[in-house]
C-alpha cells in the first residue's frame, strides 16, 4: 500500500537535490571557469545526484517497488513492445548497476527483454520487453546455459551441446558468450561447421541476428561435404562476406550469400578458389537466368548444376 507521506518527503528531497545542482551550475556561469573549478563542481554534482537517487529510491519504496528488479520490470511492462533507452532505465533503477538486473530478469525469470543482439532494428542501449508475461522456454534455455557453463568441457563442446539442445531454434550472441566463455567463439563455431555440423548463421539465413547461430540438423554431414564447408568459409572470408556483384551483405542488407562457380561444373568448372565467387541469392539467380526454382549454394549441393543448369 502506498505511503503518501513518504512519497511527499521523497519528492521534497529530490527537489532540494536538483535545486542544489542548479545552484552549482549557476555559480560557474558567473566567472571564468578553470579546470579545477569544473572538477570541483563535477564532484559536488555527483554527491547531489546521489542524494537525488536516494530520494527517488525512497519514493519507489513508498509505492511498493522495493527492489531494482521490480522497478525496471514495472517500467518495461508499462511500455510493452516499445523501445526504451538505457538512460530511462538508469533513472528508473536508481542504481548504476541496473544492466545486471536486466540480465537477471532474462536469465533467472525468462522475461523476453531484447536488445540489438536479438533485433538488428534496435540501437545499442535500447531495450524492448516483447511480452507481458515471462517466457518459460527462455528461462529454461538460460538454465541449461548455466548448467553447461559450469561443466569442465571445452568452450567449443559446450557451444555444440547448447546448439544441439536448442535445435532447430537458434542461440543468440549473449547466450553463446555466456555458455562458451571464450573470446574466439565465432572461430570455434566455424570449426564445428567445418567438422560436419550444419550450423547456420545470418550469412545463411538473414532472419538470424549477427552473432546468432542455429544447428539445422542433429546429424553430422559426410566427409565430402565437410571439405566443401571449409572451402566455402575460405571463399566467404576472401570476399569479405558480401556479394561481389552488388556489394550487399547479410549484416547490413539481410541477404543470403551463396558460392557460385564462374565456369559451371557442367562445363568443366572446378572447385579451385579462382573459379569460385560469393554472390547474394538475387545476383546468383541473375547469373543463371533461371525462371524456376531457387538458386542454392553450389559447394553444398554438389549435383545441383547437373539438374538445373544448361550445358
Amino acid at each position: 500500500m502506498t505511503d503518501p507521506q513518504k512519497v511527499k518527503a521523497g519528492l521534497e528531497r529530490a527537489r532540494d537535490a536538483l535545486e542544489a545542482v542548479q545552484v552549482v551550475v549557476e555559480e560557474l556561469r558567473t566567472k571564468e571557469v578553470t579546470v579545477v573549478d569544473w572538477q570541483h563542481a563535477s564532484a559536488e554534482t555527483g554527491v547531489l545526484l546521489a542524494q537525488f537517487d536516494r530520494a527517488a529510491n525512497q519514493i519507489s519504496n513508498a509505492f511498493g517497488l522495493t527492489s531494482t528488479q521490480q522497478r525496471v520490470l514495472a517500467y518495461l511492462r508499462s511500455r510493452i513492445g516499445q523501445k526504451v533507452p538505457k538512460e530511462e532505465l538508469r533513472g528508473v533503477a536508481g542504481i548504476y548497476e541496473w544492466a545486471r538486473r536486466i540480465r537477471e530478469l532474462r536469465v533467472e525469470h525468462g522475461w523476453a527483454i531484447v536488445t540489438n543482439v536479438q533485433r538488428p532494428d534496435l540501437k545499442p542501449g535500447e531495450y524492448v520487453l516483447e511480452h507481458d508475461q515471462p517466457d518459460r522456454l527462455l528461462a529454461d534455455d538460460w538454465a541449461l546455459a548455466k548448467r553447461l557453463r559450469n561443466s569442465k568441457e571445452s568452450g567449443k563442446d559446450r557451444g555444440l551441446k547448447y546448439l544441439q539442445a536448442l535445435s532447430p531454434r537458434s542461440a543468440d550472441k549473449d547466450q553463446l558468450a555466456y555458455v562458451m566463455q571464450i573470446q574466439s567463439r565465432a572461430r570455434r563455431i566455424r570449426e564445428l561447421d567445418e567438422e560436419g555440423w550444419e550450423i547456420q548463421s545470418n550469412v545463411d539465413d538473414p532472419s538470424l541476428a549477427p552473432g546468432s547461430y542455429r544447428l539445422a540438423s542433429l546429424e553430422r554431414r559426410p566427409p565430402r561435404t565437410r571439405k566443401a564447408i571449409k572451402l566455402r568459409h575460405t571463399i566467404l572470408e576472401r570476399d569479405g562476406k558480401q556479394c561481389q556483384d552488388c556489394g550487399r551483405s547479410p549484416d547490413k542488407n539481410h541477404v543470403t550469400l551463396q558460392i557460385h562457380h564462374r565456369v559451371f561444373v557442367s562445363q568443366g568448372g572446378t572447385n579451385d578458389p579462382e573459379n569460385l565467387i560469393t554472390l547474394c541469392s538475387d545476383c546468383h539467380a541473375g547469373r543463371h537466368a533461371l525462371v524456376r526454382g531457387q538458386v542454392v549454394d553450389e559447394l553444398l549441393v554438389t549435383d545441383w548444376e547437373e539438374d538445373l543448369l544448361d550445358a
